[in-house]
């Protein structure tokens, strides 16, 4: 076995230098450390080495960090050398880590401390050239040497650093072919239907395949309960805070607690989070797709692979991120929790909407319509800005509420069709918008046939998409449907958020108007106050917010008759 590269402590014969003759520069009498000269051998017996071993996944058939110590300190014994550090990186890839390796750093971070690196294989050091040139350029610029264990290479010569970069590419190759051959194994297997390990996604449990070899995924009852009671509990306006407060409360596993995952980052806490639910409720594999790399995989015609029991039906899938949008809209995120009559409250004279302010610590409601005419206008207008004190006027609205709508019976209007598409037309045109980032945001369908493949992909998803939208055209006229759901307002009022009171207050069509103040009132006259509920509130918000009274009148009309 050789070495790389060589280090030799040339102090001594820079003093020797220094007695013969004073014309030594210097800076070189002055350097702190000297650095020895590329091409000399590093077999000088006494050297300070400090091994390093890496594994990506221990198995048994693969070179144990027992074997690869045991190989770096058997040359270090033959050579002389000292030993004074080993760091070790498993489960680590080289590959996709590149430098950025916890042991790795720490050999790095300490190079003056080293004459040289052991190791036991060069693709045990790196799996990629860039990153095996840029380890070597570190360590000859510090003076330390590369030696490896169990390969007879030089590097202090020209030759033997080329012939070690030929090796860190066939090493490279080597691990994109290894790469690509797990990956199609596991694209194969999933389009089976078959789990290829990895975190078990919430709602599903693992089980032997009863149609052959492997394993497959199947429902958690359990989890699959949990995840529709969430997903009822979204729907019915609840925050996402006060869900996972209850979960965490009822002693619910987390999807990350460590009595569901036996490998990988776990946690032994139960808590939820709101992030925790929101990774949850907008993951599709509740719809039983098979995700890749975060994406769905795709069938031949574009749309995504299901090939395991949903947990969710799609119309409640949609029903779900229609809601989780809508909270996530700029408008819901201001003054959440503080202002229940936002969207509610309208101006008696300029009909705009009001807003809340604090005026002398007390929260109000006024009308800044003549603020936004002076910005879109440049002109004052009539509206002098009435206001109203926020507790007051919430309590009032909140007692006529209860008192004309608390015993009333939610009922959810639901849209149905004899035949209605809609739900194929949306998926696939989500999947043409992700066809076209996969190539060119994301840069994939590369190679000779990749422009082939994404055109006949492309035209197959919009064919489809055509005969879907056709078929939507000829479909059943779609009704609507009351649904009971059990609960009456009163009874959801009491467990609401403030957002999800004022949610209730929207579903009944809660419209509040407020007129001017009567000249040296002080207190808050509930006269000043219209409110109106029902199909009537919800055609003055509409007349209000300049949208199509027309439209929202035949709306309800169109809603009567159904119902008869």
């Amino acid at each position: 076995m050789s070495l790389w590269t060589i280090k030799q402590d040339t102090h001594t014969s820079v003093d020797r230098i220094a007695q013969v003759t004073d014309t030594v520069p210097a800076q070189v009498r002055a350097m702190p450390r000297a650095r020895r000269r590329k091409g000399v051998s590093a077999d000088a017996p006494g050297m300070r080495a400090a091994l390093y071993v890496r594994l990506s996944r221990e198995t048994e058939e693969s070179t144990s960090p027992e074997r690869q110590r045991a190989a770096c300190e058997a040359l270090c014994e033959a050579r002389g050398w000292k030993i004074v550090a080993i760091e070790e990186d498993i489960d680590v890839s080289g590959y996709s880590r590149g430098l950025d390796r916890p042991g790795l750093q720490r050999i790095l971070a300490r190079l003056a401390e080293f004459d040289v690196i052991v190791f036991f294989k060069i693709d045990r050091l790196a799996r990629s050239t860039v990153d095996f040139a840029e380890i070597m350029k570190i360590t000859q610029n510090e003076g330390v040497a590369l030696a490896s264990a169990s390969e007879p290479l030089d590097l202090t010569s020209s030759m033997g650093r080329a012939m070690a970069k030929v090796i860190a590419v066939f090493a490279e190759l080597e691990s994109d072919t290894i790469g690509m051959r797990v990956s199609n194994a596991h694209e194969h297997l999933r389009r089976e239907g078959r789990w290829t390990g990895g975190r078990v996604p919430y709602g599903y449990q693992v089980a032997p395949n009863p149609d052959g070899p492997g394993r497959v995924l199947v429902i958690n009852p359990e989890e699959a309960k949990t995840v529709r009671e969430i997903v009822e509990r979204v729907l019915a306006k609840d925050s996402l805070m006060k869900i996972a407060t209850d979960l965490s409360k009822a002693d619910i596993p987390s999807p990350g607690h460590s009595s569901r995952r036996s490998t990988g980052k776990n946690s032994n806490s139960k808590q939820w989070y709101t992030t925790t639910l929101k990774s949850l409720l907008t993951n599709p594999q509740l719809l039983g797709q098979v995700i890749e790399d975060g994406k769905p995989i795709l069938r031949t015609d574009g749309l995504p692979l299901v090939s395991r029991p949903p947990v969710l039906d799609m119309d409640t899938w949609h029903a779900l991120q229609d809601e989780l949008k809508r909270r996530a809209g700029a408008g819901d995120q201001r003054r959440h929790g503080t202002s229940l009559l936002r969207t509610v409250l309208y101006c008696g004279v300029c009909h705009s909407r009001m807003y809340t302010f604090t005026s002398r610590g007390k929260l109000r409601y006024r009308c800044i319509g003549r603020l936004k005419q002076r910005q879109r206008t440049g002109e004052q207008g009539t509206c002098y800005g009435p206001s109203v004190p926020a507790e007051h006027t919430e309590a009032h609205v909140t007692e006529l509420f209860l008192e004309k709508l608390g015993g009333a019976e939610v009922v959810r209007m639901v849209e149905h069709a004899g035949e209605d598409f809609r739900p194929q037309i949306r998926q696939a045109e989500e999947a043409l918008s992700d066809l076209e980032k996969d190539r060119y945001e994301r840069g994939l369908f590369k190679g000779d046939d990749g422009a082939k493949r994404y055109a006949d992909q492309y035209a197959k998803l919009e064919d489809r998409l055509a005969s879907l939208k056709n078929m939507q055209r000829n479909a059943k006229p779609a009704g609507v449907e009351a649904v009971p759901t059990g609960q009456t307002y009163g009874d959801l009022w009491e467990a609401a958020s403030v957002e999800g009171k004022r949610d209730l207050l929207l579903d009944a069509g809660a419209y509040v108007e407020v007129a001017p103040a009567k000249r040296g009132a002080r207190r808050l006259d509930t006269s000043r106050l219209a409110v109106f509920f029902g199909d009537e509130g919800r055609i003055r918000r509409a007349a209000a917010d300049g949208k199509d009274v027309e439209e929202i009148v035949r709306g309800v009309v169109a809603t009567e008759l159904e119902m008869v």
